[in-house]
């Protein structure tokens, strides 16, 4: 029944906006496509965020706004003429078939695309949640908002869901509103991927370049490791790349037909881009020139013109669509983009050397040899180039680096550090270093003059990022979505003569496209297919692929373990509190909310603040908790402890003990005296007991991982 309703809901989102972006693109089905996407999730944003004012998150009141919108849209329609955009189907199939007749190559890379897209989709079906990011931040957070009946801020250990940019995940609140599951939640990524290689294809058109250069040009992307990890996976960095890549050519498009509608459009993408992952406002400086050099070339001395308009709609689109989460955190911590936990941590720091160094390393992250061994035989000469040019320019290799890469090239296909893959620095490396050698000809045709300003754009958003953030060895899914917004200028690469360079990038084509996209680390195609084969039934299928530590889906996550106890010893309706640590994934014990029980996560800190005789059974994740959400600073320097070397002795005798940890680069205690970024919490032993609890069950995980590795207690109350 709820699989209906949502299907329900669905069909009113998508058919009112298409209908909505009909009444303003009646010719072109494309573009109509593109705004068509855009408008469905600007209103499901706006959907949310308004039931969230009230705090009335259902199913029943988005089914509500859903049945309002459309009627409204529908009544507009009709009234402005009731036509719609005919898609091109038959003209598109015939350029593209007679492409291909023309190359062999691309004919054998086109089979290779259709094989990735296919299992792609089979991997969105049938892969559940299983990534560490997911079930501790970005999926985690849904069931929270769905218990509480609203986006705002919750109680938990790790500020990443909290502070994070929240539109993709309320995305994923809409399937989850009805299902109570996470099925097919992949799709979201991989219609961010969609979205991008429609983008790219529609940006060479209006540039004119032939339809083998766009082929080559959308396969090649589809080729790039990033592209294909992250097309099936939760990661967002594709889908900021899709939103803001038709944002690029819905204002092209505006330029040349001189479209306003379209630069609303436009605006909408890169509003919708900044409240899904902060990397789009990384990526701004440097697409906003882009804008301005497309819009001088193209309206002369009124550049100015197209260019206001979209910044005054892009203003107005940021405060509806995705300024909800920015304007908490303001409310809740004085900045709008994070804690100050987290805005030390990962801030840019070491000085113009630092920065200097940073972009250096950002430059040979694009050596990346993800799915291939390459890089056991010359990635130590990679490395020592890159150490020869910090040494020549006096720059301490440690200089700026926050979470460091351990100076490996990496060849591994897991999905925080999978970089663009072979295909990256041979071909659009010299694509991009192409473009700045372009700037300097005085003579260039048309055609490469437009493709100058998305080259330059790579270079520019990786200056920015230097400075921006403290270098981290995941930046590397920051610079897989700088490529796919320079991704046009890989027309450059296309050569029509087979030559032995064709063959190599149609080798590594392939491969990606065929091979690489069925044995991804988390997501291999021939260990899903087995663990449903192997399962009595689909929820055990997914239950296994979830929980599993190991490839191969083998073991079994800790805290799946402490579910499936909570499930089999708790009787439903059951109120549980649990305290947690900064790296638990608390997304499988937070679902339980779903099947009957009644879960809160709480903090030592607020321990005043908790009533725990109002708990049935209580859950502690280790022996001590971690947080990253510092709730009170301010203790660290009120004399609630007192420091001598590396020893803390507590000035008070409490049952709840915590001490405060300072960044390692600005220790606590030094003379600046930093902001703690993370507290460490415990209890007395007889802390619980005396609060009317006894220990029912004690958990004791073994790992190599640290994430793995813990001591669970659990307490009920007494009788």
């Amino acid at each position: 029944m709820m699989i209906i309703l949502f299907l329900a809901s669905f069909f009113m989102v998508f058919c009112s906006s298409f209908l909505l972006c009909s009444i303003f693109e009646k010719k072109s089905f494309s573009t109509c496509f593109i705004c068509t996407l855009l408008a469905a999730f600007a209103q499901i944003v706006v959907t949310f965020e308004i039931l969230s004012v009230f705090n009335a998150i259902s199913f029943q009141g988005v089914l509500i706004f859903n049945i309002v919108f459309f009627t409204a849209i529908l009544t507009a329609w009709l009234k402005k003429g009731k036509t719609l955009p005919k898609p091109q189907l038959k003209r598109f199939f015939v350029r593209v078939f007679h492409a291909l007749k023309k190359d062999k190559f691309l004919m054998l890379m086109a089979a290779g695309f259709v094989f990735f897209v296919c299992t792609a989709i089979i991997l969105c079906i049938l892969v559940p949640v299983n990534s560490y990011d997911a079930m501790s931040y970005h999926l985690n957070r849904v069931p929270f908002w769905i218990s509480q009946g609203s986006l705002n801020h919750f109680e938990i250990a790790d500020d990443r869901n909290l502070v994070m940019p929240v539109n993709s995940e309320i995305l994923y609140m809409w399937v989850m509103t009805f299902v109570k599951n996470d099925y097919g939640l992949t799709f979201v990524s991989f219609t961010g991927f969609i979205a991008s290689v429609f983008s790219l294809y529609k940006i060479l058109d209006l540039f004119g370049f032939s339809e083998r250069k766009k082929l080559w040009s959308v396969f090649i992307l589809s080729s790039f490791s990033s592209v294909i990890a992250e097309a099936s996976s939760y990661e967002t960095d594709i889908v900021i790349g899709g939103l803001v890549l038709s944002g690029i050519y819905l204002y092209l498009n505006a330029l040349k037909k001189r479209n306003n509608s379209q630069i609303y459009f436009s605006s909408l993408a890169f509003a919708l881009a900044f409240g899904t992952k902060t990397p789009a406002l990384i990526a701004f400086p440097g697409c906003f020139l882009l804008l301005i050099y497309f819009s001088i070339l193209k309206y002369k001395k009124e550049w100015f013109k197209p260019i206001t308009a979209f910044c005054l709609l892009l203003v107005l689109n940021f405060l509806i669509f995705s300024s909800y989460n920015y304007i908490l955190n303001f409310i809740n911590y004085g900045n709008f983009f994070a804690t100050d936990s987290s805005r030390i941590i990962h801030s840019f720091w070491g000085g113009p050397k630092a920065y200097i160094a940073n972009f250096i390393r950002y430059i040979f992250m694009l050596f990346d040899f993800s799915g291939f061994r390459y890089s056991e035989y010359i990635g130590q000469y990679i490395n020592t180039a890159k150490f020869f040019i910090l040494h020549f320019l006096n720059i301490d290799p440690n200089l700026g680096v926050t979470m460091s890469d351990g100076n490996v090239v990496n060849n591994k296909l897991m999905d925080p550090v999978v970089g663009a893959g072979i295909l990256g620095f041979l071909l659009f490396l010299p694509c991009a270093l192409t473009c700045i050698l372009l700037t300097i000809k005085k003579e260039k045709p048309q055609k490469y003059k437009q493709l100058i300003p998305f080259g330059l754009l790579f270079w520019i958003n990786l200056l920015v990022m230097s400075g921006t953030l403290g270098y981290m060895v995941f930046s590397v899914r920051f610079i897989g979505f700088f490529i796919i917004l320079s991704s046009p200028v890989l027309a450059l690469s296309y050569i029509k003569k087979t030559n032995i360079i064709k063959v190599i990038v149609l080798f590594f084509s392939l491969s990606y496209l065929f091979l690489i996209s069925t044995h991804l680390a988390a997501r291999s195609l021939k260990s899903t297919v087995r663990a449903y084969k192997e399962a009595s039934s689909i929820t055990e299928a997914r239950n296994r692929i979830s929980c599993s530590i190991y490839r191969g889906y083998n073991g079994k996550m800790p805290f799946c373990t402490v579910r499936d106890y909570m499930k089999e010893e708790f009787p439903k309706g059951s109120k549980i509190g649990i305290f947690p640590s900064s790296d638990t994934r608390t997304y499988h014990m937070k679902m339980l909310d779903f099947q009957g029980y009644k879960t809160d996560f709480l903090l030592y800190e607020n321990i005043d603040k908790h009533r725990l005789q109002d708990y049935d059974y209580l859950v502690l994740t280790d022996l001590y908790q971690t947080s990253t959400v510092v709730l009170h600073p301010q203790n660290a320097y009120k004399g609630l402890y007192a420091v001598h070397k590396t020893n803390v002795v507590f000035s008070q005798d409490t049952p709840v003990k915590c001490f405060y940890v300072s960044n390692k680069r600005t220790p606590i205690f030094g003379k600046d005296r930093s902001i703690p970024v993370e507290t460490v919490c415990y209890a007395s032993d007889d802390f619980f007991e005396k609060n009317g609890f006894k220990i029912k069950k004690m958990l004791m995980f073994k790992s190599a991982h640290n994430e793995n590795r813990n001591v669970v207690t659990i307490y009920e109350r007494k009788n």
